[in-house]
């Protein structure tokens, strides 16, 4: 299956890395991650050039990376640097990936170094805890395609009949569909699912988890997609008429990184503005998240790709379409354009 190579894709939580080497397959390549004494993180190709050894079993020496089998050392920029057993050979080298780390996350460029640009990133400063927001963060693997995951992320009429923990008490399934409204809005490349209830009774955590007592409220849930695979999730609810940034914000980053054709890593990472610092609350919130979707969105989406077999491109199966799939198909078509062009461009 082809990927986008010239973007970025989420590889790590920043605590995750240390000078203790781990491994992660990203977009078929295995990938080693450690740091450096001098902290920065580092990205190799899993895999060393003499007997293809595994260096993410290896040790860091100074600011070196030791192959476990025959003790070869490669420095950061990939380049071999110690050969215990005579010269270095000088096609002695794996690949160095770029890595751009900030607000606690770890970014992998899988194309081509120079057209790596961080600036490529969206705006997440919600995640910068100094700003005010607590934020609390999860890691899922999941055995399906990775533009499954999106689809579910920016198809959200699911949610009513997969997450019965939102709820709205009293309103039905119908209701509350008939309340919302909707809008895709395509901006460049980025695509956005809009959803909005106004002047509607809010779900049942905005009350239960961050303590909103209004009857009703103007609630939002708008799905911004960025090629390749990482999605801005803004979420709240305000009061009645009120700016949309009042009241309760709970912005979320979900990380879609593939692991194979049939399988993903699944990041993600929920902000507040309510009860910072509040470790009731980070339990709760984790909770409730880790519900949604390790028990009910990973297990639907693995079931989804058991009944697609192999296949890994949705559309290969000329699957149904509904009104509610516009972003989700939306967001495929621009993914599809960028890797023909990038195809094209090589």
């Amino acid at each position: 299956m082809p990927y986008l190579m010239n973007g970025w894709y989420m590889a790590a939580f920043s605590d995750e890395v240390g000078e203790r080497p781990i491994e992660r397959t990203l977009l078929d390549i295995p990938v080693v991650l450690y740091r450096l004494p001098n902290g920065k993180a580092v990205a190799l190709h899993d895999r060393c050039p003499h007997r293809f050894a595994p260096l993410s079993e290896g040790l860091l020496v100074g600011s070196e990376l030791q192959c476990p089998y025959h003790g070869l050392r490669f420095g950061a920029d990939g380049a071999c640097v110690h050969n215990p057993h005579g010269p270095v050979p000088k096609s002695a080298r794996v690949r160095s990936f770029p890595i751009h780390e900030q607000y606690g996350l770890i970014w992998f460029w899988p194309g081509d170094p120079e057209k790596a640009d961080p600036d490529m990133l969206p705006d997440l400063l919600f995640l910068e805890e100094n700003g005010g927001n607590s934020v609390v963060f999860g890691h899922l693997h999941v055995d399906g395609n990775y533009q499954l995951v999106v689809d579910n992320l920016l198809d959200l009429t699911h949610a009513p009949y997969l997450h019965p923990q939102f709820a709205v008490p009293g309103v039905s399934t119908e209701e509350r569909l008939n309340q919302t409204k909707t809008k895709l809005i395509r901006d460049g490349d980025r695509v956005s699912a809009m959803r909005w209830r106004p002047d509607s009774e809010p779900n049942a955590p905005t009350r239960t988890i961050f303590g909103f007592t209004d009857e009703r409220m103007d609630s939002r849930s708008h799905m911004h997609w960025y090629p390749p695979s990482l999605i801005h999730f803004d979420l709240g609810a305000a009061p009645v008429g009120g700016s949309e940034h009042a009241g309760l914000c709970i912005p979320a980053l979900h990380a879609i990184t593939p692991e194979s054709e049939l399988s993903c890593h699944y990041f993600f990472a929920q902000a507040r503005n309510v009860k910072p610092g509040d470790p009731d609350v980070d339990r709760a919130l984790l909770e409730l998240l880790d519900t949604a979707f390790r028990d009910q969105d990973e297990p639907m989406i693995e079931r989804q790709q058991r009944r697609m077999g192999s296949v890994s491109d949705l559309a290969e199966l000329d699957p149904i379409l509904l009104k509610t799939d516009a972003a989700p198909v939306e967001a495929r078509r621009v993914l599809a354009r960028l890797i023909a062009e990038e195809k094209a461009e090589a």
